[in-house]
């Protein structure tokens, strides 16, 4: 049986609760890395491999844009 997805309005609250304990905890992540990570993990729940490829892709973006300043 797989995951079940979450629905919109769980998943914003999410994200907002992740950005604001980003923000926190940790201000030198990027909210859209942040936000990048649970709609990998929203989109694979069954799929890890493809969630880590996603988390990664947008971990190297926000590191070719922190290289690029």
């Amino acid at each position: 049986m797989g995951v079940k997805k979450m629905k919109t309005s769980e998943l914003k609250a999410l994200l907002k609760t992740v950005k604001i304990i980003g923000t926190e905890l940790h201000p030198d992540l990027s909210p859209d890395f942040l936000e990048a990570v649970v709609k990998a993990e929203q989109e694979n729940p069954d799929d890890e491999p493809a969630a880590q490829r996603e988390i990664e892709q947008a971990l190297e973006k926000v590191l070719s844009r922190k290289r690029s300043r």
